[in-house]
């Protein structure tokens, strides 16, 4: 036998399967696919390398549902491909290399949904490649290593000259919005309380300002995600009843408490070691940088986020 070449340039000597590579080769031409763009579209039809898919158009072994799917995607039948061998029973073409798993409908590729505008992503099932005629609605392209969906306008902008396939099937992945903690801002100084909490909110955010604490614990209050309290409230009280109230309440809660007056020495130290020790809460003096706060937060959110997907896991 002559020798085996692995680069992608070399031939192939592998006169069984020659005649099955040439006439997949004839039939992507037949339907649109130029011989330049064939081994991509094979890789893709396959789910194998570039690579691979050259050196089976040159001569290397192609499985049965290879064969079929690549059929399959442009809308042939096996008696196209091979109409001579059909007639007679197949006997004296080259065999195909078996592959007993049975084909249904191809596997649906991620893509890009480009309409009105937007980009949405998507899962295509691809039907057959289009004739140039009458175009459908949407279109697919592959192009620049991704499949595309879009009218004959959008494509022909974003990809001239590549071949176009039907849409069988499109569903849009939908687009969650990523979750925005909830933040309750406490401080006895309006002011304060305001701007920390429209700061929190142009960051994307949702916070909630707080002068009183009756109004923050009230019955049917609404839940908060993380709370940021000043550890003197009004009349010089602590904040020490409010975070023992809320820790008995959520166990898992951030909890940052801020204030400005410790080194001057108001604020009774014992009490901030206190909760520091017992409370599991994280304090900064002022002025603290919100982005360092939201860091903070975001930091034992995501902890307790991992710790749940990992609890939930071992259930």
């Amino acid at each position: 036998m002559a020798p085996y070449f692995d680069s992608d340039d070399a031939p192939l000597d592998d006169a069984p399967h020659a005649e099955t590579a040439a006439a997949l080769a004839a039939l992507l031409g037949r339907h649109g696919i130029p011989a330049r763009h064939q081994a991509a579209q094979v890789a893709q039809i396959c789910a194998i390398s570039v690579s691979q898919a050259r050196r089976k158009l040159k001569g290397a072994v192609w499985l049965f549902d290879e064969v079929r799917a690549v059929c399959q995607h442009v809308g042939a039948r096996l008696d196209d491909l091979f109409p001579s061998a059909v007639a007679r029973g197949a006997a004296d073409h080259a065999p195909l290399a078996p592959n007993p798993a049975p084909v249904g409908k191809p596997a649906p590729h991620p893509a890009r949904l480009h309409i009105d505008g937007r980009v949405l992503p998507c899962q295509v099932q691809l039907g057959p490649v289009l004739p140039t005629a009458v175009p459908p609605p949407l279109e697919a392209v592959h192009a620049e290593g991704q499949w595309h969906v879009g009218t004959e306008a959008t494509l022909a902008a974003l990809a001239p000259g590549l071949p176009r396939y039907a849409v069988d099937h499109l569903t849009v992945v939908p687009c969650r919005e990523p979750e925005r903690p909830r933040v309750a801002v406490v401080d006895d100084d309006p002011d304060a309380a305001d701007a920390l909490s429209d700061w929190l909110c142009e960051a994307g955010w949702r916070a909630q300002a707080y002068t009183r604490t009756t109004e923050l614990m009230a019955p049917g209050a609404l839940q908060h995600d993380a709370y940021v309290i000043d550890l003197i409230l009004a009349g010089g009280q602590t904040s020490q009843a409010l975070v023992e109230r809320i820790r008995a309440d959520r166990p898992q809660v951030p909890i940052v408490l801020l204030t400005g007056q410790l080194r001057e020495g108001p604020a009774p130290e014992a009490t901030l070691a206190t909760l520091l020790r017992t409370q599991d809460v994280v304090f900064f003096e002022k002025p603290v940088r919100p982005t360092v706060l939201m860091a903070a937060i975001q930091r034992h959110l995501d902890r307790l986020r991992h710790g749940g997907d990992a609890t939930a896991r071992h259930a």
